[in-house]
């Protein structure tokens, strides 16, 4: 083996002498110093908000939908679930029944809510328009 090859047990620090950590380059001086600069100011602070803004009866009226649409769920879910893997018509049917009572109950508590919320009376909207065609037809 020749004089200047490192044997194996030598650590090899020849890599560190030609790969310097900070390379001063052409490259170097293209960047900016702050990419920041010049840009817009700060966006505006989203106000905080808790659970003591909101109106107690509007409080109220989520976790009455929040209680009723967990009923519906568990009661259809394991209702359906005893009738066909063990089929329990009478215990599973009556769940069943239960769920689907509770989801109409929230079904219906939700509609009102937000027609509250949106102040119309709960109806479906109807279009001026297909008032006017309804009432053409009605002249026919």
């Amino acid at each position: 083996m020749p004089p200047d090859d490192p044997t194996p047990d030598e650590p090899d620090n020849s890599a560190g002498e030609l790969l310097p950590e900070d390379r001063p380059g052409p490259e170097a001086d293209l960047l900016p110093d702050d990419p920041s600069e010049g840009l817009a100011p700060d966006p505006p602070s989203v106000p905080e908000f808790s659970a003591d803004d909101a109106d107690t009866e509007l409080r109220r009226q989520f976790w009455s939908l929040v209680l009723l649409f967990n009923v519906a769920l568990f009661g259809m879910s394991l209702g359906l679930m005893l009738v066909g893997f063990e089929g329990e018509w009478k215990i599973g049917g009556g769940l069943f029944v239960v769920g689907a009572f509770a989801f109409a109950r929230g079904w219906h508590g939700y509609r009102r809510a937000t027609a509250d919320a949106d102040g119309t009376d709960g109806g479906e909207t109807v279009d001026s328009e297909k008032d006017g065609a309804d009432e053409a037809h009605a002249e026919d």
